[in-house]
């Protein structure tokens, strides 16, 4: 493998944290909808109208759903801390401190690149220098991880 085509798989394997961590905010933004849902529902008493289907429990499926999306978001919130922790085990045989900072920074925190440059004092190209050599030292110390078609 070439060194441009490992670094690739080191940002492969890195999206899955990000996708996975969006993944979780958008299920948790669907529960709060959902949940907002349920408090702002209006019930009327109407006793003239007569209903010829059996009474439906909307209220019940509602909060069926919410139960079922909150067991889902804690199981992938379990699967992000365990990647996040592996990430952050192989990130750790990086020899470089700075570029150990902006591959936690960018990939276990999930900073914007201009946060992070702010952070660390360095100009946004400086930091993808970093960022570049940071990807190549990853690769490398965990080529044989990488080379798992599974893992990225």
């Amino acid at each position: 493998m070439t060194d441009k085509e490992l670094s690739q798989r080191a940002k492969e394997y890195f999206t899955q944290i990000r996708k996975t961590d969006r993944l979780i905010q958008r299920l948790t933004d669907t529960v709060n909808t959902l949940r907002s849902g349920l408090t702002s529902q209006s019930y009327e008493l109407k006793p003239d109208k007569v209903q010829t289907s059996g009474p439906k429990d909307t209220l019940g499926e509602t909060i069926a759903k919410i139960m079922s999306l909150e067991d889902d978001i804690n199981t992938r919130i379990d699967e992000l801390v365990t990647m996040k922790k592996e990430a952050f085990s192989m990130i750790s045989k990086v020899p470089d401190l700075d570029q150990q900072n902006v591959l936690v920074g960018r990939y276990i925190q999930l900073k914007k690149w201009e946060d992070l440059a702010a952070e660390f004092e360095y100009t946004t190209q400086w930091l993808f220098e970093i960022h570049g050599k940071a990807l190549l030292a990853f690769a490398k110390e965990n080529a044989d991880f990488l080379k798992e078609p599974s893992k990225v």
